[in-house]
């Protein structure tokens, strides 16, 4: 069985031309962090192959799944998700103030 090599620099090349998009030092540093953070390099790629393939994926959600250590496999939500839940959570804070007068 062949062991599986890390490719970083072959990845960077990849991401630089499916997504022209991102900032090119920002995903160098967030697969440094990974692997600061104990990431074996399948689950690093794994990750950064499922954030090039998502159109509203940016680098940083790779920082945001590395900071998560309690969701192994978490997946960023995304931006109607982030609204859903941001506008849930103004109207719980404008209830409660509204309880409080």
């Amino acid at each position: 069985m062949t062991a599986i090599q890390s490719a970083r620099d072959e990845l960077l090349d990849l991401a630089a031309a499916m997504r022209p998009d991102w900032p090119p030092r920002d995903l160098p540093g967030a697969l440094a962090a990974a692997a600061n953070n104990g990431w074996p390099w399948p689950r690093a790629f794994l990750a950064t192959a499922r954030l090039l393939a998502d159109p509203d994926a940016h680098p940083r959600d790779l920082l945001a799944e590395i900071a998560s250590p309690l969701e192994r496999n978490a997946r960023p939500l995304s931006p109607a998700a982030n609204a859903r839940h941001a506008a849930e959570a103004k109207a719980r804070l404008d209830e409660s103030l509204g309880a409080a007068s």
